[in-house]
C-alpha cells in the first residue's frame, strides 16, 4: 500500500494512505534540558508536545496531545505507544483512547545521557474516499545537563 505523508514542522508525520509516494518517519526535534530552563514545549498544526524535567528527582515528565484539528479527522478512537531509546524496558503502551486524550508519563533519566523518544498513534480516519487508517508519530532526542 501506499502513502501520502503530510509532515508539519518537523516533530509528527501525519500518514494516510492514497496513490502518493511511500510514507517517511519525521525528523526529529532536538530539546536540552538544563536547571534553568527545565522546561521546553513543541507544538504545530497536528500536535503539541511538552516536557519538564525535575531536577531533585532527575524525572522527565511528557505529554502529547492532538490538536483540534487532528482530532477532528480521527473516527473513533487511537493506539498510542512509545519508547525511549535509552531506558531499558520503557514503553508507555495505550489502547482505545479518545481523540482528546492528553498522552503523558513520566520516568527518571540520567544527566548527560542522549535519549531518543518515539511515539505513534495509530486510528482510523474519515477522508474523502471514506475510513483509511491513519497515524502521528513524534520524534524527539533529547538531553537533560
Amino acid at each position: 500500500m501506499k502513502y501520502l505523508v503530510a509532515i508539519a514542522a518537523c516533530l509528527p508525520a501525519v500518514v494516510f494512505p492514497s496513490a502518493g509516494p511511500a510514507s517517511a518517519a519525521p525528523n526529529p526535534v532536538s530539546m536540552e534540558f538544563t536547571a534553568g530552563q527545565p522546561y521546553r514545549e513543541y507544538a504545530n498544526s497536528v500536535s503539541r508536545f511538552t516536557a519538564q524535567v525535575d531536577f531533585r528527582t532527575v524525572t522527565l515528565a511528557w505529554s502529547l496531545e492532538m490538536t483540534p484539528s487532528t482530532q477532528a479527522v480521527i473516527a473513533g478512537t487511537m493506539n498510542c505507544q512509545t519508547k525511549i531509546d535509552g531506558i531499558q524496558g520503557y514503553v508507555d503502551d495505550h489502547r482505545n483512547l479518545p481523540p482528546d486524550y492528553l498522552l503523558h508519563s513520566s520516568v527518571k533519566v540520567q544527566r548527560g545521557k542522549n535519549y531518543k523518544l518515539r511515539s505513534r498513534c495509530d486510528f482510523k480516519a474519515l477522508t474523502t474516499t471514506g475510513m483509511q487508517p491513519g497515524n502521528v508519530e513524534t520524534a524527539v532526542d533529547f538531553v537533560v545537563r
